[in-house]
């Protein structure tokens, strides 16, 4: 009767349990031949890519760098003249910092596009989809160093505007 009642309990633990299964939607044949397929106009796509990202970093690079000069000639002007203007200082600071960032992640993101450039994709379309992709994560990184530049650049701004106000209140004070 144990007996019976343990295989009963064990067949209803099995058949009541939820199935696992590790099958993929698709077989992975079918996802590389789709990239040996595809790959010849990526690489296309890719090379435009990169010719016209070149030229943009270059002239987004001077932009930067002309702007954080004169970043730094109005603080030393600030300092000067004893001004107190620590929202200028710190944002110029993280600039400088973040500038630095975007060079260092351009040049990675482009160093990881000749990576995947080189690869014979027909031949080696899982690394070159894998290198595709780390490409990706590397711009996706210097698009953030971007967005974070213009964060900067608008405290930086307001903390202009904010110091411009305080001298306003200085000049009409008797």
């Amino acid at each position: 009767m144990k007996r019976v009642l343990l295989l009963f309990s064990a067949f209803l633990a099995i058949t009541a349990s939820p199935m696992v299964r590790a099958e993929t939607t698709e077989p992975i044949d079918q996802h590389m031949a789709a990239i040996r397929v595809g790959c010849v106009d990526a690489l296309q796509g890719m090379l435009q890519v990169q010719r016209s990202e070149a030229a943009t970093r270059v002239n987004r690079g001077r932009e930067y760098e002309a702007l954080l000069k004169l970043v730094a000639a109005f603080n030393s002007r600030v300092v000067l003249n004893k001004l107190d203007a620590p929202a200028l200082t710190g944002a110029a600071s993280r600039m400088q910092s973040r500038f630095s960032q975007f060079q260092r992640h351009y040049i990675e993101y482009a160093d990881k596009m000749d990576t995947a450039l080189n690869i014979n994709c027909k031949e080696a379309p899982v690394t070159f989809y894998d290198s595709l992709n780390e490409a990706r994560d590397a711009r996706a990184q210097v698009a953030a160093d971007v967005v974070e530049m213009d964060k900067l650049l608008t405290e930086y701004q307001a903390g202009l505007d904010k110091l411009k106000g305080e001298l306003k209140k200085v000049e009409v004070q008797p």
